[in-house]
């Protein structure tokens, strides 16, 4: 199966990356960095975007107590071949892994689905 719109993350400084293209072949994975932006920050927020306009949903990422200013967090993105989106953050010095808490945009999106 193709994605049938583009897929992006804007990340809580407000930049957007594209994840996965229009037509893109699935399933698909893609991965984003963000850092932590104060020491001991214990939530990371996102956006997922279907065509960069559409918000799709809120990605909430709790992280654990402790983590530096500047900490790299990797959020990896997948779509599954029934166009179904999951998130999670991965720190591997820490070993932490979290699963987005995802709250849905109000108006459903048109392609893609959460969970």
């Amino acid at each position: 199966m193709n994605a049938p719109a583009s897929l992006s993350l804007r990340g809580p400084d407000g930049s957007s990356q594209r994840l996965v293209e229009r037509g893109a072949v699935l399933p698909a994975r893609a991965r984003v960095v963000f850092a932590t932006a104060r020491p001991g920050q214990r939530v990371l927020e996102c956006a997922l975007y279907e065509d960069d306009e559409r918000l799709l949903a809120r990605a909430r990422f709790e992280l654990p107590a402790g983590l530096p200013a500047n900490c790299w967090i990797p959020v990896e993105v997948s779509v599954g071949a029934a166009l179904s989106v999951a998130a999670e953050a991965r720190e591997n010095l820490r070993r932490l892994r979290v699963d987005a808490a995802f709250d849905v945009a109000e108006a459903s999106a048109r392609h893609f689905r959460i969970g």
